[in-house]
């Protein structure tokens, strides 16, 4: 398998150079479902375009031999963050330029080099015409970069996440990534009484009642530095919006923030949102005429695959097959599908591929070309071993 994907090298670069070119962002992403479905469909493989809303597409493919075994699912999204000011990039964010064995763009991390080692491992396995057992289903979801409700999660209501092991091609650096924190998303807000600031004594300040909450949350992220998993670290807080008052000459009467907390894989919603709740009513007993409410805005489980499961021991060998080493076994702070696949379908999930994580979203966004490469004959060495009959004894 190994030298098939490097008889298809320069295909595989400009597989990637042709996604980056798409520009996909999230609501945006039927030209790139359109295309992905077309490559499969030049595979051989049955497609299927699944949209949870129009111009939403999922793609489904199935590789069936129609004899026992194993079903692997590979799982990337199409969808991309939009890329920042331009000025900021010194290569066009979807020119997918090449430079100094790179190719730069937006999506080249998160995820479209991850896509292309799928899609290009899969054209390997199809080029070398060994015979496979049991089936590989193919998955590329829209809608990812904000919860994927229209995707991974809404396929998952349909029924359509049924396998034994899966791969989602998040980046990872090449490492081998089996957990990721939850997403918490909390809204805060505090009311109070509009006067003229001639005379505040006559209200209240929902914004004063605010700062009190938001230094009390300061005291709770030093809190959570004590939580500790071996592979994600501790929870983290951060008070991404605040909004509040009306104008200048006037005592607020309201203010809101919206808070992201991780969230460990041992940890609940209902527990995080009662600590939310309890910090709030612990600073509303000390100020008078204090009045707050928590809202919980969106959840986004994390999760944890055994190390010692089948899927973490396959792809280490696969691993050890074309680098001749084991793989760093990490885990990811931020949410990924693999969460759901997990927590939807129990499917025992791990993540890989050549995109530097710590880089993702960044301006000048970029993957090296050997790294796609490595990653591509990674995967081309799962599907082998997953998927290739063994030879009959004579």
């Amino acid at each position: 398998m190994q030298r098939e994907v490097e008889r298809l090298r320069d295909d595989i670069v400009e597989c990637l150079c042709a996604l980056v070119r798409i520009p996909s962002i999230t609501g945006d992403e039927a030209t790139i479902g359109a295309h992905v479905a077309d490559r499969l469909r030049s595979m051989g493989l049955r497609v299927e375009v699944l949209e949870a809303a129009p111009g939403r597409p999922n793609v489904v493919a199935t590789w069936d031999s129609g004899i026992d075994g194993p079903t692997l699912l590979l799982n990337d999204h199409l969808d991309i963050v939009p890329p920042g000011p331009l000025e900021n990039w010194t290569h066009p964010p979807f020119a997918a330029e090449i430079a100094d064995g790179r190719v730069f763009g937006r999506g080249t991390i998160d995820t479209k080099s991850g896509l292309t080692t799928l899609l290009m491992a899969t054209q390997a396995l199809r080029n070398s015409g060994l015979p496979i057992r049991g089936k590989l289903l193919l998955i590329f979801s829209c809608d990812e970069e904000v919860g994927g409700a229209l995707g991974i999660q809404k396929l998952a209501a349909w029924g359509r996440l049924k396998a034994d092991l899966a791969i989602v091609a998040e980046p990872t650096g090449l490492q081998v990534e089996i957990a990721t924190k939850g997403r918490l998303n909390i809204e805060i807000t505090t009311k109070g009484t509009a006067t003229h600031v001639a005379r505040p004594w006559l209200g209240h300040s929902a914004i004063d009642d605010m700062i009190a909450v938001i230094r009390a949350l300061q005291a709770y992220a030093r809190e959570l530095e004590g939580r500790i998993d071996p592979l994600l670290g501790h929870p983290t807080i951060n008070v991404g919006i605040i909004q509040g008052g009306t104008v200048p000459n006037m005592v607020p009467s309201f203010c809101r923030i919206e808070v992201d907390r991780r969230v460990l894989p041992t940890e609940t919603p209902e527990q995080v949102i009662a600590e939310f709740q309890d910090i709030v009513d612990r600073v509303g007993a000390g100020i008078p005429g204090f009045s707050a409410t928590v809202r919980k805005l969106l959840w986004w489980p994390g999760y944890k695959t055994d190390a010692d499961g089948t899927v973490v021991h396959t792809i280490s060998n696969a691993f050890r097959a074309v680098l001749g080493r084991a793989p760093v076994i990490a885990g990811k702070d931020a949410g990924t599908d693999a969460s759901w696949i997990h927590q939807l379908a129990g499917i025992p999930v791990v993540m890989f591929s050549p995109g530097d994580g710590m880089r993702a979203m960044n301006a000048d966004e970029n993957v090296g070309i050997e790294d796609l490469i490595t990653a591509t004959k990674v995967i081309a060495q799962v599907l082998h071993d997953v998927l290739v009959r063994p030879a009959t004894p004579t």
